[in-house]
């Protein structure tokens, strides 16, 4: 099935790897609303039409309505902090997570 409300979710990992060219291209490609971490500002264009701000206890109210609301969350490079998902349990709570991340222990800490 595909997901009808996917967002980016996109944090200091895509810089430290030096992905931020991939990170662009694929956001021109797949053309899908987009919100970063606050070490993850600056790898989406501020321009870039679908892009809503940072996430979490210091985001924007848009950001943060919109990946409660999501049935897919990418994140990519980001971190799953309390600063940003509140209460883990309650963050997303519909969507599918795909996690990529450098750091293997980043992984399992999903829900």
């Amino acid at each position: 099935a595909r997901a009808k409300k996917p967002v980016l979710y996109v944090g200091g990992g895509v810089g430290m790897a030096q992905a931020v060219p991939a990170l662009r291209s694929f956001i021109e490609t797949a053309r899908i609303p987009a919100v970063a971490t606050l070490k993850g500002l600056g790898a989406v264009e501020k321009d870039y039409p679908y892009y809503l701000g940072m996430i979490g206890m210091h985001g924007t109210r848009a950001a943060n309505l919109l990946v409660q609301e999501c049935d897919l969350l990418i994140a990519v490079g980001a971190r799953f902090d309390d600063r940003v998902t509140g209460k883990l349990s309650a963050f997303a709570p519909h969507a599918n997570v795909i996690h990529m991340d450098i750091d293997p222990a980043e992984l399992n800490k999903l829900r």
